[in-house]
């Protein structure tokens, strides 16, 4: 069973929908598409994290979103003559099923219900991007970062009761950085904090998450700043 847009669909369309699609692989800092490139293709993300970005003055990276395991990239392969528009780099190894847009016409008329599908995964993403943006402008970066520790923590999983969660996913402290909007010696700083907090604790490239109910409160509120 396929997760993501078409997960919902019959096993018999979903089985279609993979067969007709190209597998594709990037690993850890490769490129999916740039974004002067041709929209010709839509990628279904099986595996792994994608950064979409753009450069801005200076030649600075400026992240737009982050997207995960059953999110679409490339949407504009749904359209006639459009381009990508933005870089979309793996953040780690990064697989993907790849729809051309033939192919996408094809599977639309012959199956309605994979249009419908797509639809509704494009307007969930692109409420998800209005939040985004939203908790840029009105959360403070310590709410972000615990609400993005708790985003991939759900993908982990059931947190164990009781117990701690140790995000299998390779997490550097850069990373963090682009999916909350911040700099990385800002993260630096506020891991340690929450670590001093005892909302989690750090291994190599290993981040383990040692207090749900906290993080929880974090990502409702901003951290006060500790006493000396």
């Amino acid at each position: 069973m396929m997760s993501g847009p078409f997960g919902a669909l019959p096993q018999e369309t979903q089985a279609q929908v993979v067969a007709a699609a190209r597998p594709g692989r990037w690993a850890r800092g490769g490129l999916l598409f740039h974004p002067e490139d041709a929209a010709e293709t839509l990628f279904v993300l099986t595996r792994g994290s994608v950064r979409l970005y753009r450069l801005g003055t200076g030649a600075r990276e400026v992240t737009l979103d982050v997207h995960g395991p059953g999110d679409l990239l490339g949407t504009g392969a749904l359209l006639e003559g459009a381009t990508y528009g933005m870089y979309a780099e793996a953040m780690d190894d990064v697989e993907a099923l790849l729809l051309g847009h033939e192919t996408l016409s094809r599977l639309t008329a012959a199956h309605p219900a994979v249009g419908v599908a797509l639809t509704e995964q494009v307007t969930r993403q692109t409420r998800g991007v209005q939040e985004r943006l939203a908790g840029l402008v009105f959360m403070e970066v310590s709410q972000r970062l615990a609400q993005a520790l708790l985003s991939f923590a759900e993908r982990e999983g059931p947190w164990p009761e009781g117990g701690p969660l140790a995000l299998r996913e390779r997490v550097s402290h850069q990373d963090l950085a682009h999916v909350v909007g911040s700099t990385r010696e800002t993260i630096t700083k506020l891991l340690g904090d929450f670590r001093a907090r005892g909302l989690l604790d750090l291994g190599y490239r290993r981040i383990i998450l040692t207090d749900r109910a906290g993080l929880q409160a974090a990502a409702r509120e901003p951290l006060r700043e500790r006493l000396p």
